[in-house]
């Protein structure tokens, strides 16, 4: 892993003295915007009734997208938070439990004819992530035939996984487990972690006791004296293969349930003020990880969160090595 975090110092963070929250309470007027229309069908008129519910995922690297944001009700308006796993969120909105999320881009890609995006937010890095990491104990050259832990809280980091080694030619099963690194590398040759805790287990380079079972063929965990994994960050990956930065989620809707200009005002708001708020943002999620405030802000920094031109040209790239003959036009924004 690049030492780009473990070299932050504390002298890092910048000192903010304004209230985050309270900016984005000043810029999100509630009573500015009517509402989902009814033109955009019998799901936007459903939504406004009940209020908009919006899927939030509860990872350090979403954070500044909704900093200071609040549930809201107000004026015949009301908007909801559901929180959850991208896996868990992507189900709820393709199944209308809820009506906007950050979803994974293998399923924004998969579902391109049931959704739209926001046109300007993404989860998307120009290199390392940090967060999207492969633990394994033999080098990612000699991965041929391995059992690789993947985590179940994420179709897209597996499926980048999967691209990635069938590019180096390399075959290996992918099995899915519940996210615990001792108990992954202990069944397993390799084990794919995201968010916080592929972070905090990056960062620690902790030596784990129990090796995988590739060198003996057995099919069997073999515990053997402790040892630090490989690790191989799947962001800086992908670069290295594509020279394109790699766009993991998108915020999306159904196509029949366009977003109040209301909502869309509030995230751009909360967006603003926790970019500019970042020493803050690191500071509160710092407390929570148990990492350095200026290790945290260095990683937030790191994201591109404007679904910029190649950020979506890494998303097209993507898409097409799921799915070659996929038109770019397909992947759908809303015009907002």
């Amino acid at each position: 892993m690049s030492s780009g975090l473990e070299q932050a110092t504390e002298a890092d963070a910048v000192a903010e003295s304004q209230d985050a929250e309270a900016r984005v309470a000043a810029r999100t007027d509630l009573s500015a915007d009517g509402g989902a229309r009814s033109a955009d069908g019998g799901a936007a008129v459903a939504a406004a009734a009940r209020g908009e519910r919006l899927g939030i995922v509860s990872y350090t690297n979403v954070s500044p997208l909704h900093w200071g944001l609040v549930p809201w009700s107000a004026d015949g308006r009301r908007a909801e938070f559901v929180h959850g796993v991208p896996t868990e969120l992507n189900l709820a909105l393709l199944s209308g439990d809820i009506d906007l999320t950050l979803i994974s881009s293998v399923e924004f890609i998969r579902h391109r004819h049931e959704l739209k995006a926001l046109p300007d937010f993404s989860i998307a890095t120009l290199g390392p992530v940090y967060s999207v990491m492969l633990f394994h104990w033999a080098p990612w050259a000699e991965l041929q035939g391995a059992r690789i832990a993947v985590t179940t809280d994420s179709a897209t980091s597996v499926e980048l996984l999967r691209q990635l080694l069938e590019a180096d030619g390399i075959a290996a099963e992918l099995v899915p487990m519940r996210s615990d690194l001792d108990a992954m590398l202990a069944a397993c040759d390799g084990a794919l972690l995201i968010g916080d805790d592929a972070l905090i287990e990056a960062l620690a380079r902790r030596q784990i006791g129990a090796a995988g079972s590739m060198a003996d063929g057995s099919g069997q965990p073999r515990l053997d004296a402790a040892a630090s994994p490989h690790v191989t960050d799947l962001g800086e990956a992908w670069y290295r293969l594509t020279r394109l930065p790699f766009t993991f989620a998108v915020w999306a809707s159904r196509d029949v349930a366009r977003p109040s200009k209301h909502l869309v005002a509030a995230f751009r708001a909360a967006r603003e003020s926790g970019l500019g708020h970042l020493a803050e943002v690191a500071e509160q999620e710092s407390r929570r990880l148990g990492l350095s405030t200026a290790v945290v802000q260095r990683y937030l920094a790191n994201f591109r969160y404007h679904l910029e031109l190649p950020d979506r040209d890494g998303l097209v790239a993507f898409a097409r090595r799921l799915e070659p003959d996929l038109d770019a036009a397909e992947l759908r924004y809303w015009e907002l």
